[in-house]
């Protein structure tokens, strides 16, 4: 067991909480330096306020204007007769010394001084003086001329009033000053505070830095060790992996040398089986080939088990018909499950996005087996079924099969032991029902590795249901084009019906009316949900193939209203079949009573499975246990399959193929591969026809701005193109009906349609 090496004795390992410590002592000594820097600040701002030099200034001027009035009072007085001139100029100097003593009252100097009671006692006395002699100055305006003893009483008040704003000129002064040198104290204190929090800033910050760099130091240590330590575990998984891959190679050799034997007693034992032998020894023989293939079956697990553990386990990628593969798939275990006493059940939707996907058959086949044969294995006299289920996880197109039975049930303690090689639910599984333990294992291995994954769920006496998920992607038309064409004709057993066929289009009747008659089916076509509704009221039919968009009466009506009549024709499913896909065309045909939901165009294959799926019991055979799968298809003609066409030019239909685009040749095969190429030279021809009279109604809508009828056609001439494969037609009659097409719109279709017929017919 390699061990990481330990540290030496006196080794110092990095201290985190320390560490912590000094990041927040450092950010407290930062904050409170802000904070003193802050307070300094302010200081400073004090110190320099210019309020201080406004109130001495302020004072300074007061004092300067009541030794100015002293002055002109003294200048009356000496005058004998006053003139109106001096008059006028005493008054204006008294206006100035009032508005100077409410400057001082009500401006920033009366707010800085004002809790100050030496100040606040002169400013009342010069208030005092300066109001006194107001009525004197007040009768001037009026002409009044002060007599002497007048003039004597003003010069006594102004006296006063210089004393006064001497004195409060003094005390202001002194008062700054004193206050300037307290500031100054205070900001040196704080400046000498600033560097003391300064200098241990910067000492945390230094010590912070030696400790991060031991810490570093200590890190570089441990990477060392840790390099050492990662070099021992690489030489040991070397080590590991030499040996794995010897065992794998003796496991390989020794499955090899089993199997060969093995392979050649389980066939001689086949081959006595069908042998004239004593039941006794049958008996025998069975046993030893049941033997041979349970040995055979834990040879197989080991050696995939091998390959998935050391990386080796190949996936190939091929087109596969995902119902086709489950439908095998259950015919594989479907006699072990009889043998149980079990039913087995296939349960796949009757419409897939995506009938044909890209993945490895071999592995999906084989992981389906795994969980098939548990489920039958721990399943007496019940029900195993193999489900489909498709969704979409955003733009991915995922796949959910999911094997559900009613057999024992696993509690929570054998949840856990799920899924680890080699291991059981408990120790008496292995001897009751035999096994390896790997099969889950490799299952969820090879899910895994094709990008999915698998989960179960269980209650104990109930049964239990084992799901994977997988994202596929879906196969193109070139891919899937010799699956599609190489659907088999029915057999005798296949079910006879008698279908009703509703659908107005000529060419969509002829290729699903040929389709059908392949089938050996029995067809009635209706051209209008109308004339549906009155064939139903009159006849039963044991299925209804019924189109959407149709004159007269549209197949959502005529659904509603073959259920609502309840003639003996009511209680038919009725499968939608149209070229529109949406999920609310769905939704729509799903509330008007429509059973299914099919797009077109239309496939052999897919009516097969309709027919299969939607057969009355009294048409099928003797009920299966493995159920036959369902798909969409689409849809098109009846009664003209028999009627003389034209024949197109000695050139082919193939080679016309070879000059030109627009014609979807997987389409064109499957056609000529289910009816021949003559008679899709007379649909071709049909399509053309019928795209001439279609083109006259849609002109005519057109010149009526009738949009519903202008959708109708166009519908009509999609669904008939695609039928055909002529795929640029449709496509271009579909753009058409997301628009309000105008007449050059019509124009260009009518073109396309008509270049296209000179390719092809003339």
């Amino acid at each position: 067991m390699i061990r990481p090496p330990r540290s030496r004795p006196g080794t110092r390992q990095p201290k985190p909480k320390i560490t912590f410590i000094l990041h927040l002592l450092s950010g407290v000594l930062l904050v409170t330096f802000l904070l003193l820097f802050k307070d300094v600040s302010d200081r400073f701002r004090l110190l320099y306020d210019d309020v201080r030099e406004n109130a001495v200034w302020s004072a300074y001027q007061m004092d300067r204007e009541a030794r100015t009035m002293v002055g002109a009072v003294s200048d009356l007085r000496r005058l004998q007769t006053p003139d109106q001139s001096s008059l006028n100029n005493l008054a204006l100097r008294y206006d100035i010394l009032f508005s100077r003593k409410n400057l001082m009252s009500n401006s920033r100097f009366g707010d800085y001084f004002r809790g100050n009671a030496v100040i606040a006692g002169h400013l009342a006395a010069i208030n005092e003086l300066i109001m006194t002699v107001e009525p004197q100055f007040n009768q001037l305006v009026t002409g009044w001329v002060p007599s002497q003893d007048d003039l004597a009483r003003l010069a006594d008040n102004f006296a006063r009033l210089e004393k006064e704003t001497e004195a409060l000129l003094i005390y202001t002064n002194t008062y700054v000053g004193d206050e300037r040198s307290s500031i100054r104290a205070t900001i040196i204190e704080l400046e000498r505070t600033s560097a003391v929090m300064l200098a241990l800033l910067l000492a945390s910050v230094i010590f912070l830095v030696f400790k991060l760099r031991r810490q570093l130091e200590a890190a570089q240590v441990s990477s060392q060790r840790l390099e050492i330590l990662t070099r021992e575990l690489s030489d040991a998984y070397e080590a590991a992996d030499a040996g794995n891959r010897a065992k794998s190679q003796f496991m390989a050799t020794m499955g090899h040398e089993i199997r060969t034997p093995l392979n050649a007693i389980l066939g001689m034992a086949e081959l006595l089986e069908y042998s004239e032998l004593p039941q006794d020894a049958l008996g025998s023989v069975k046993t030893i080939r049941s033997s041979g293939e349970a040995l055979l079956e834990v040879i197989n697990e080991v050696l995939d088990y091998s390959k998935i553990e050391h990386g080796k386990l190949e996936l190939e990628e091929r087109v596969v018909d995902i119902a086709g593969l489950m439908e095998s798939t259950a015919a594989i275990m479907q006699g072990r499950a009889v043998s149980q006493g079990n039913r087995l059940v296939l349960d796949i939707p009757v419409s897939l996005d995506a009938l044909y996907v890209r993945t490895d058959p071999t592995r999906l086949r084989q992981v389906m087996l795994n969980l098939l044969s548990n489920a039958v294995k721990f399943t007496k006299q019940g029900t195993v079924t193999l489900r489909l289920r498709e969704f979409y996880r955003g733009s991915a197109l995922m796949l959910r099969f999911e094997v559900e039975d009613t057999g024992i049930g696993i509690d929570e303690t054998g949840l856990a032991k799920l899924f680890k090689p080699f291991s059981q639910v408990d120790a008496s599984i292995s001897r009751k029902y035999g096994g390896t333990g790997l099969g889950l294992t490799i299952c969820k291995q090879i899910v895994e590795k094709l990008g999915g994954e698998l989960g179960l769920s269980s209650t104990v006496g109930v049964g239990s249901i084992f799901w994977f998920e997988l994202p596929v992607i879906a196969a193109n038309k070139s891919e899937v084009r010799q699956k599609v064409c190489a659907s088999k004709l029915p057999d005798e057993d296949f079910p006879r019906l008698r279908i009703l066929l509703v659908e107005d289009n000529k060419v969509n009747q002829q290729v699903a009316t040929r389709f059908l008659a392949k089938l050996g089916q029995e067809v009635v076509v209706a051209g209008d949900g109308a004339e549906a509704v009155a064939l139903t009221e009159e006849a039963v039919f044991d299925l209804i193939l019924m189109d959407m968009q149709m004159p007269v009466m549209d197949g959502i009506e005529a659904t509603r209203e073959i259920i609502a009549r309840g003639g003996p024709s009511a209680l038919t499913p009725i499968i939608a079949m149209t070229a529109n896909a949406s999920d609310d065309d769905r939704r729509r045909c799903r509330a008007a009573g429509m059973t299914g939901f099919e797009s077109k165009p239309v496939t052999m294959d897919r009516l097969r499975e309709v027919i299969l799926t939607f057969a009355p019991l009294e048409h099928a055979e003797a009920e299966a246990q493995v159920m036959p799968a369902g798909s969409a298809f689409p849809l098109v003609d009846p009664s003209l399959m028999d009627a003389a066409s034209p024949s197109l030019p000695p050139l082919t239909l193939q080679e016309h193929l070879n000059e030109m685009h627009g014609l979807d040749e997987s389409r064109y095969e499957e056609l000529v591969e289910a009816l021949g190429e003559d008679v899709y030279r007379e649909l071709i021809e049909s399509f053309f026809t019928d795209a001439e009279l279609l083109m006259v109604e849609l002109n005519k809508a057109l010149l009526r701005d009738n949009r519903d009828e202008i959708d109708r056609v166009l519908h009509t001439i999609k669904g008939a193109a695609i039928n055909v494969g002529l795929s640029d037609i449709a496509g271009q009659a579909h753009a058409l009906r997301r628009v309000r097409p105008t007449e050059g719109d019509v124009g260009r279709l009518h073109q396309q349609i008509e270049t296209m017929k000179l390719k092809l017919v003339a």
